[in-house]
């Protein structure tokens, strides 16, 4: 508990903050943020049921929003990648940590209807329940500094590391381009399959409440005219 606090108390010393820089300085990180918030509040994500109804198969909102984020993201930065405007950073590629990282954490999203980003954007909307979730993130976090590095569990999810690769050397594609164009093809693909989905759903829908409309207007009409 100590070694926790004396490092809490170094991140937030004055010293500590005054030295972050450049693109990650608290300035940068704020900016980055309000925009990130106001593309995210406009685009109705921070809403519980926004986020519920993209796994109950309802709602598409994420999905629609999310996608083209995706495809414009991963374009613009290997460009500016290969015009030698940033330097494009791979974190390892740890294959069974990854895999439990990703059910741990789409078990969250589904179950609270909230990420990280999100929570913060709905708790800046009013919305109490995010509240929880950041709590549970914020408390995740520290268990998670202070009990995984080292453990057992560790050692076993670290067990296949494939190291600093991209997806276009694990697929052998010489050009990243290539691999970029086609993943946009499929997003788009994606995009166009969802809309006809939720075409038909809506159409569905509209079926089923005119045939209950109808259905209990005819049990009406033999209820007051009984035979």
């Amino acid at each position: 508990m100590d070694a926790m606090l004396a490092r809490l108390k170094e991140t937030f010393d004055p010293s500590t903050i005054e030295a972050i820089r450049g693109p990650a300085s608290l300035y940068g990180g704020l900016i980055v943020g309000f925009i990130l918030g106001v593309a995210l509040q406009k685009g109705r994500l921070c809403k519980y049921d926004v986020v519920s109804g993209m796994f109950r198969m309802q709602d598409f909102t994420f999905w629609r929003v999310g996608t083209p984020l995706l495809m414009i993201g991963m374009v613009l930065i290997y460009f500016f990648n290969d015009i030698g405007a940033v330097e494009l950073y791979v974190p390892k590629t740890v294959v069974l940590a990854q895999l439990f990282g990703g059910v741990l954490f789409g078990a969250g999203l589904s179950i609270s209807g909230y990420c990280p980003a999100i929570a913060a954007g709905a708790l800046g909307e009013g919305a109490l329940d995010a509240f929880v979730t950041m709590a549970g993130i914020v408390g995740g976090s520290m268990l998670y500094a202070e009990m995984y590095d080292g453990s057992k569990l560790d050692r076993i999810v670290s067990f296949i590391d494939l190291g600093r690769v991209t997806f276009p050397e694990i697929f052998l594609v010489f050009n990243h381009w290539f691999f970029i164009m086609a993943f946009v093809f499929m997003c788009v693909l994606f995009l166009i399959g969802i809309s006809m989905y939720d075409g038909f759903l809506k159409a569905s829908f509209y079926v089923v409440d005119k045939v209950e409309e109808k259905l209990g207007s005819a049990r009406a009409e033999r209820r007051k005219h009984p035979r």
